[in-house]
């Protein structure tokens, strides 16, 4: 059966990639504030679109948290990337 969702999926999962190698960046520059939110606020509408809830609801913390002038904790950091590597699955 042809998934004509398939080449979307396949551009997600792309960008997951890309996504989990910016955080990782991210997490290692000394004001990643706007960044880090940028990143969250996209990926969490990316997510909710794909029922990749866990993973929207991780993003939309640390875009939530930011929003307000806060910065992300490293467990609500950890568990976006957790969230990025379980999308993405085994290679």
């Amino acid at each position: 059966m042809n998934d004509p969702l398939a080449p979307l999926r396949q551009r997600f999962r792309t960008r997951l990639v890309e996504d989990l190698e910016r955080l990782r960046s991210l997490r290692a520059a000394p004001h990643p504030d706007q960044a880090l939110r940028v990143l969250a606020h996209n990926l969490a509408g990316a997510a909710g679109i794909f029922g990749l809830a866990a993973l929207s609801r991780a993003a939309i913390t640390i875009d939530d948290r930011h929003a307000v002038g806060e910065r992300s904790t490293d467990d609500e950091l950890d568990a976006l990337e957790a969230e990025i590597e379980a999308a993405l699955g085994p290679d």
